[in-house]
């Protein structure tokens, strides 16, 4: 009978271990949303996101002033606690600037704001080129920051900033903030880029992207080496009458790359232009490194650009599944989005916009459900209206490494750059090298 009742005991001890491990292991699973997967529905069959219907009709009819087939369900109507209205106006007339930064910031980050007036985001970086920058806020209960705020806003005239409260899941809102104030006024930019204020951006490579986002930087690299070929072409006839180039040649070459994009295409580019005025013969070997050539400034001249309609939605573009685990800051659960896939979306750390794009996107948005993830939300509005996001390997969501201003001959923008000191560093120096 003792040996029966051992065994027993033994049994049932392994068998209670048993199904702890078990219950464990299924928790274990349950929180790492194992079977959440299970449940989810498939993206590329089954997808539907409130609302439903012809998105792109209704978002025209409210852009036209017209009643939309169906009403809004979304609307982001916060009032503006600071609106710097004038950015896009002189006196009574509207200003068109080429490119408008809407810089995503925390209320507390001021060194970053100032940073950044100092570098990518100064006004006057270019002549030529209207540029605007706009920090986006929201607002808190800290009494003494608001003071702050009241004071910087007074004093640069470039802080947007509306009743909501500024968290992290409140990112949608501030960026539709955004949106909205572009829509009504600042309508006539040719392009938006929507940015958080810990990025390094060149600016310079912003304008030269937007003018062949396809190709880029590929156009910029066939078209310095064009210039280069015939620029040493050039030298190595000079004096030769049976080998002198031809000033049509040099003509179209100057016609079908009016732009240099590095300080050597600066000079190679002054030489084309100076054999053409040469009365006789080609320019003299040691004008082409003249100090007037080295300090040419180099104009963001616009003879390449994209129509005024087309619909550019940039950035870095992911095409990922939520994340299900409960530990994970982006954790989603299927009551909130229910699909196994996102649409492709751009990181909204950094992207570009044409106005076309930003105006469809942001009457679009009334007739689509709120989400708490700006990058998400944006691609779900995007995929309602049917823009494709264009993906540019050249705006880094991580930090991209600086070994030196060549390092960053192409970049457009780089996550990580939290440390205002650092921002100011590098920009400078690329700044020197042409390339910001």
């Amino acid at each position: 009978m003792f040996l029966p009742r051992c065994f027993a005991r033994f049994l049932n001890c392994v068998r209670v271990k048993h199904i702890l491990t078990v219950i464990v292991f299924l928790l274990l699973l349950n929180f790492f949303g194992v079977f959440t997967h299970l449940f989810e529905k498939d993206f590329y069959t089954d997808f539907h996101y409130p609302l439903e219907g012809d998105i792109p009709q209704f978002a025209d009819q409210v852009r036209r002033g017209q009643k939309p087939g169906v009403a809004p369900i979304t609307s982001y109507n916060y009032t503006f606690v600071h609106n710097p209205s004038h950015k896009c106006r002189d006196k009574d007339f509207h200003v068109s600037p080429r490119l408008v930064f809407l810089v995503k910031s925390a209320m507390r980050n001021f060194k970053r704001r100032n940073a950044i007036r100092a570098t990518w985001g100064f006004e006057r970086r270019f002549s030529d080129v209207t540029v605007r920058t706009v920090f986006l806020l929201g607002t808190s209960d800290d009494q003494e920051t608001q003071k702050l705020i009241d004071i910087e806003a007074t004093s640069y005239r470039d802080v947007l900033q509306a009743d909501f409260l500024d968290t992290y899941f409140n990112n949608t809102i501030k960026t539709m903030i955004g949106f909205r104030w572009a829509v009504d006024f600042c309508p006539r930019s040719r392009y938006y880029m929507l940015v958080d204020d810990d990025f390094y951006v060149s600016t310079k490579n912003v304008l030269r992207f937007v003018r062949n986002p396809v190709h880029y930087p590929e156009y910029l690299e066939e078209a310095d080496e064009t210039i280069r070929q015939l620029a040493r072409k050039l030298t190595l006839t000079a004096g030769n009458a049976s080998g002198a180039v031809d000033k049509r040649e040099v003509q179209e070459v100057l016609e079908n790359h009016p732009v240099a994009h590095s300080v050597d295409s600066r000079k190679h580019l002054w030489q084309l232009r100076q054999h053409l005025l040469a009365p006789e013969g080609p320019a003299k070997t040691a004008d082409f490194v003249s100090e007037k050539a080295a300090k040419a400034p180099e104009r963001q001249l616009l003879e390449m650009d994209l129509p005024s309609d087309v619909r550019l939605f940039a950035g870095f573009v992911f095409t990922s599944a939520p994340h299900r685990h409960r530990t994970s800051k982006w954790y989603v659960d299927l009551e909130e989005y229910r699909w196994h896939m996102w649409p492709p979306y751009v990181s909204a750390g950094a992207c570009i916009l044409s106005r076309e794009a930003l105006f469809q996107l942001y009457f679009a948005s009334m007739f689509t459900k709120h989400f708490r993830f700006d990058d998400i939300y944006l691609g779900i509005v995007a995929m309602k209206v049917n823009i494709e996001p264009l993906h540019s390997e050249e705006f880094y969501f991580q930090k991209l490494t600086y070994s030196g201003p060549h390092s960053y001959r192409y970049t457009i923008a780089s996550h990580g750059y939290d440390d205002p000191d650092e921002l100011a560093k590098v920009w400078a120096e690329v700044k020197a090298a042409g390339h910001a």
